[in-house]
Parts: structure tokens; sequence; C-alpha cells
């Protein structure tokens, strides 16, 4: 009866006796493996945490997007640019956005059309035209930049003074969002071109 629990009482202390003296090595290679298996930092694993209160405040800094969406002047721009297939990229994209105000629209009723069957190519060319890459900042805009459909257009003054991109002027009040540049206009910087 003794050989068969012998097996049953030794196991126990052999064990004990086994993790004892390999447990530095095993805290050692513990350590070493967790360094390395630590998550590498990636751009969304550093977002920001938003509020409500700041997604839905009246021109909303957290991007150009949500800047779009919560402006009570740019509800023509936001349903042209959340039909479009780029709708993602302007909100994320650290690019800057000449976003027209309303009144730019309802000097034209024929904008509606673009958002008609048939037409999403024209309707993303227009809004690849009010998106501008390279622009660093709200300090320096006047220059030549490129917009996203590949077009080089420049920012400049105009005979009156006023800073112009295509047929839209800047309103004078950029405003700098944690992805990109939005840069409120009156006018359209490309006209639309139907298909």
């Amino acid at each position: 009866m003794i050989s068969r629990l012998f097996p049953l009482i030794a196991l126990p202390f052999l064990l004990a006796s086994c993790s004892g003296d390999s447990a530095p090595q095993e805290s050692a290679q513990q350590e070493e493996s967790a360094s390395i298996e630590k998550p590498k930092t990636t751009a969304s694993s550093k977002r920001k945490s938003y509020t409500a209160e700041e997604l839905n405040a009246p021109y909303s800094t957290v991007s150009p997007w949500r800047y779009i969406v919560t402006s009570p002047e740019t509800q023509y721009f936001e349903r042209l640019v959340g039909k479009s297939t780029i709708a993602r990229t302007v909100h994320g994209s650290g690019h800057a956005i000449l976003v027209p105000q309303d009144e730019s629209f309802t000097q034209n009723a024929d904008w509606k059309g673009i958002l008609e069957e048939g037409q999403e190519e024209a309707l993303d060319r227009f809004v690849k035209a009010h998106v501008i890459i390279g622009i660093e900042g709200p300090k320096m805009l006047e220059g030549i930049y490129e917009n996203l459909n590949g077009a080089m257009v420049s920012i400049e003054k105009n005979d009156k003074g006023e800073l112009v991109c295509g047929g839209a002027r800047l309103m004078g009040r950029e405003v700098e969002t944690d992805g990109g540049l939005v840069i409120p206009v009156i006018g359209m910087a490309e006209d639309i071109q139907w298909n």
C-alpha cells in the first residue's frame, strides 16, 4: 500500500524542489520575453479619447470631418463629402480642407445634381479638389500645392488683397483640428464638372 502512495506523496516534493531551483532562471526568462513581446505603439493606440462634448460641439476641432459635421454653415458640403468615396480621408488625413460655406451652394442650386446616380466620379473629383496636400499650418497659406486630384493649385492674393484658391475666397478663420487644417471659404475651389 505504501508503495502505491509513495509516488503521490513524493511527486509534490519533487515538483517543489525543481521549481525552487529554476525560479530565478524562469523569472529572468519571463522578464526577457515580456520585454520582447511588448506591443508596439501605433498611431491607433495613441488616439485620444474624445468626450461627446468635444465630438459634437459646434465647430469641433477633433478632425476636419467633425468640423464639417458640427458647423452650422457647412451642411451642403457635408452632404457632398459624406456621399463621396473619400469621406474617410477627410476625417483624419492630416490634409488641409477648403470648406465651402453654405452660401456658396445656395447661389447655384444645380450642385444637387452631383449627388445623383451616375455622378459618383464627378462628386469625388469635386471633393478632392477641396483637399489640399502640403499646407503646414494656418500662418503661411500662400503657395503652390497639390489637391487630391493631382492638380497643382495656388493660394494667392487677388487684386483686393484677399487670399483665393481657384474660385474660392478664404475667409481668414482657419481652424487647426487634431486631424488637419480646416479653411472655410466662400465659393468653390473648382467648378463642378459633370460626367
